[in-house]
């Protein structure tokens, strides 16, 4: 009489099956190890071999999971990846793979995870960097892919999750698909449950969310920094829309969430030798740090997506370095 199967936790890794990705109604077995020490599965539905590390930062990878955990364990410090090859040993060129591959692994995860969460209080702001050079060395449009790069950040107020993120030029094009991204990681606010967001004085807000929210869903206000010269001289809080309390009225929470990132990551250093030379670079240490600030690190052993209610625990970082999407 054959062995039953045992059971097996994930899914097929081929994006060409019908059960790609999909727990229910997969059929797959384990075919022994391949000369890596990894698990490899046979799907019986596209009839093709796949390894555990498929689609996770260890595929294809010539380290030790150790050793790759431990070079990603730097990406969200405050580190250059030539600091990071001193401290490991390895290759600079290495290093960056790896936090390439570990940037997309994360964005993967936060679009699958961060299921839509119920309105309440978010907070906008903007954070500058820039990539390879500043604006004012651009010339041309051989630099259009360089100089002043503006990332539109969304945080939740009670949580401290960081919602959502998008960065460009600063425009009104680039806060739209800003808040577009935020829309779709977030319920449809009602009359009885409206959202309330707070920004600074950046009028590319006020055109964005009404064309999101109709005004009986939404409260929002903005803070108005009122200076002379680089002095602060006063704050004025402003209802644009709907009837916001007034102490909702406020981005304390966003900038000092943004002067977080500014601490942790050296390429948001406002002077710094440690600047993002490549867009991609730029993207991927934004989405390591959203994830394992939101999933991996917390105070009093609750993180962001725990007090969401969006996981029960915190994560390690092998959990999150294997994890595999299911559908």
């Amino acid at each position: 009489m054959p062995r039953s199967r045992s059971v097996t936790s994930i899914t097929c890794q081929n994006p060409a099956c019908r059960f790609f990705l999909i727990e229910e109604g997969k059929d797959l077995t384990k075919n022994g190890k391949n000369s890596a020490g990894n698990q490899q599965y046979f799907c019986h539905h596209c009839q093709t071999y796949f390894v555990e590390t498929k689609n996770t930062p260890y595929y294809h990878s010539r380290l030790d999971r150790s050793e790759v955990e431990r070079i990603c364990r730097h990406a969200p410090e405050k580190i250059s990846m030539r600091g990071v090859a001193r401290v490991t040993g390895h290759h600079r060129d290495t290093i960056s793979r790896y936090y390439r591959l570990l940037g997309e692994h994360a964005e993967r995860l936060t679009d699958h995870i961060l299921h839509p969460i119920a309105p309440g209080r978010i907070e906008l702001d903007e954070l500058w960097t820039f990539i390879h050079k500043k604006n004012k060395h651009c010339v041309g449009v051989n630099d259009r892919n360089h100089g002043d790069r503006w990332v539109y950040t969304a945080i939740r107020s009670n949580s401290r999750l960081f919602l959502a993120h998008f960065g460009g030029k600063r425009t009104e094009t680039t806060c739209a698909l800003a808040l577009d991204l935020m829309f779709t990681r977030l319920q449809l606010p009602t009359p009885s449950a409206r959202i309330i967001v707070a920004t600074d004085g950046n009028a590319q807000y006020v055109e964005a969310l009404a064309r999101l929210y109709c005004e009986p869903c939404i409260d929002y206000g903005q803070v108005i920094k009122h200076r002379e010269g680089n002095r602060l001289v006063g704050v004025s809080r402003v209802n644009i829309r709907g009837n916001p309390a007034v102490e909702a009225i406020s981005t304390s929470n966003v900038e000092g969430y943004n002067n977080k990132i500014r601490q942790r990551l050296s390429r948001f250093g406002r002077r710094t030798a440690a600047f993002s030379k490549r867009i991609v670079a730029c993207i991927a240490a934004l989405n390591v740090f959203q994830f394992v600030s939101n999933f991996v690190e917390g105070k009093g052993g609750e993180t962001p997506a725990m007090k969401e209610g969006i996981t029960d625990h915190v994560w390690t970082w092998q959990e999150f370095l294997t994890y595999h999407i299911q559908l």
